[in-house]
């Protein structure tokens, strides 16, 4: 029979209550970072029946959701019903005798800080065929397909809609030449529009939430950006740069605007590291009194 062994027995003891610290335990940088919950899609009065057939709300959702913890910017929320009831399942588990008092802790689901409240505006899915001429069981066939995705975005502390996000994704395959012309197309197409949206979702919002802004200029003149391969920017872009002004408020409301905005110039991104990436001055308005600098904000071209 082996002997007890009390320093072996305290060191799996104390290396027990480290990885149930480790696994329970959130980092202070996610800690901190905002709280978003993504409601379910909604399908929009014109979306006709045949479309809804192949209008795949659960997988979009998901989408949706990944999309943007893939950005590592923000905690995202579930609000699932299934999920939450889950929760609620464990929740309850916990407060019964067979729990070990590591169980989910009653009222400890967080808020969001913001709301998306997506909604499906337009949605084709389809194939068509044509009779080749002179020929009975031939036809030329192409599949084709439209994703349409509204998405506002809502300030949970004020109820304010901050912005409304317009969301589309498209294909059309080549046509080719088949022996059939029934069926529709590939669900893959389906998961790429999906995908697309979402990720246009997704990069809008950081956007939203974490403008792009000038954190360095080299003394090659070169700029340095608060992105990296996460931030969706891809070599050869041109953005534009703008110095951002004093608060601005309404006189009649007191409340705030935003800031003003002075266009200053373009820059082209010419190399994307992990955490940031370095852009090339294309043109500065005024280089000598008003040059692009430190703290500037960096937008698409509209």
């Amino acid at each position: 029979m082996a002997l007890f062994n009390p320093r072996a027995f305290a060191g799996i003891f104390l290396a027990g209550i480290f990885l149930n610290f480790f696994l329970t335990t959130s980092s202070p940088a996610e800690s901190t970072q905002p709280a978003v919950a993504i409601k379910e899609p909604k399908v929009g009065d014109k979306i006709g029946k045949y479309a809804r057939k192949h209008l795949n709300i659960e997988l979009l959702w998901a989408e949706l959701e990944a999309s943007f913890r893939a950005t590592r910017k923000f905690r995202v929320l579930s609000r699932n019903e299934e999920v939450m009831s889950e929760i609620r399942e464990e929740q309850k588990f916990s407060q019964s005798d067979l729990a070990k008092g590591d169980a989910a802790a009653t009222g400890e689901m967080a808020n969001a800080h913001y709301l998306i409240l997506p909604k499906v505006q337009n949605f084709k899915f389809y194939r068509s065929a044509t009779r080749l001429p002179n020929f009975d069981s031939k036809y030329r066939r192409q599949d084709s397909g439209l994703l349409h995705l509204t998405a506002q975005m809502v300030d949970t502390t004020s109820g304010q809609v901050v912005t409304t996000f317009d969301l589309t994704s498209k294909f059309a395959t080549k046509p080719k030449i088949v022996n059939s012309k029934g069926g529709v197309p590939s669900n893959t197409w389906f998961t790429k529009m999906a995908k697309d949206v979402a990720a246009q979702l997704a990069d809008q919002f950081v956007d939203a939430v974490y403008p792009m802004k000038v954190i360095k200029r080299t003394r090659r003149n070169q700029i340095i950006i608060n992105r990296g391969k996460d931030g969706g920017l891809k070599i050869g872009q041109v953005y534009d740069v703008f110095f951002a002004g004093e608060e601005l408020i309404d006189p009649d409301t007191g409340q705030s605007l935003g800031s003003g905005e002075e266009f200053v110039g373009k820059i082209q991104i010419v190399r994307i590291n992990p955490k940031v990436s370095y852009a090339k001055i294309v043109s500065e308005v005024d280089p000598e009194n008003a040059p692009i600098g430190v703290g500037d904000i960096i937008r698409k071209p509209q």
